[in-house]
C-alpha cells in the first residue's frame, strides 16, 4: 500500500508594510486635522487678525474634503494602491498633507489660499459687475413702474 504524499505548504504571503503603525498614525492625524488647526484659528479670533479668514477657508476646506473623501476615497486612493504592493503610504501622505497644510514653518493653507484668491479674482470681478448691472436694470424698471402708477 502506498502512502500519501504529504500536500506541500502554501507559500506565506508577503505583507503589505505601512511606514508607521496606524496605532501612531490616528493620533497623529488628529493632531494635525482638528488640535493644531484649533489651537491657531482660537488664537486668530482672540487676536481679531486677518488670519480669521485664512483658517475659515481651512475649516471649509475640511468639510468639502471630509465629503469628498466620504464618497471618492475609492478614487483618490488607486494610486496608492499601486504602491501599496510595495509599502501602503496612504495614510501616512494623508498625515504629511495635512501637517504642510496647517503647521506653522510651512503654512501651506496660505499659499492656498493666495492661489485661490488669483485664480478667483476673475470671476469676483465679473460677479460683481454683472450684479451692478442687474441691480441697475432693476432701478430703473422700479422708477418707471413708479412714474406710470403716479
Amino acid at each position: 500500500r502506498a502512502q500519501p504524499r504529504p500536500r506541500p505548504r502554501p507559500r506565506p504571503r508577503p505583507r503589505r508594510r505601512a511606514m508607521l503603525p496606524y496605532i501612531f498614525i490616528l493620533p497623529l492625524w488628529i493632531l494635525a486635522a482638528y488640535v493644531l488647526p484649533l489651537v491657531q484659528t482660537l488664537h486668530a479670533l482672540q487676536e481679531q487678525s486677518e488670519d480669521r479668514k485664512t483658517w475659515l477657508l481651512y475649516w471649509i476646506s475640511f468639510v468639502l474634503c471630509a465629503f469628498v473623501l466620504y464618497w471618492l476615497e475609492w478614487l483618490i486612493m488607486i494610486p496608492f494602491y499601486v504602491i501599496s504592493f510595495y509599502i501602503d503610504l496612504y495614510y501616512e501622505a494623508q498625515v504629511l498633507c495635512l501637517f504642510w497644510l496647517v503647521f506653522p514653518k510651512t503654512l501651506g493653507i496660505k499659499k492656498v489660499q493666495a492661489q485661490a484668491e488669483t485664480a478667483s479674482a476673475p470671476v469676483v470681478k465679473r460677479g460683481k459687475e454683472l450684479v451692478q448691472e442687474y441691480a441697475q436694470t432693476a432701478r430703473t424698471w422700479f422708477l418707471d413702474l413708479n412714474k406710470k402708477l403716479a
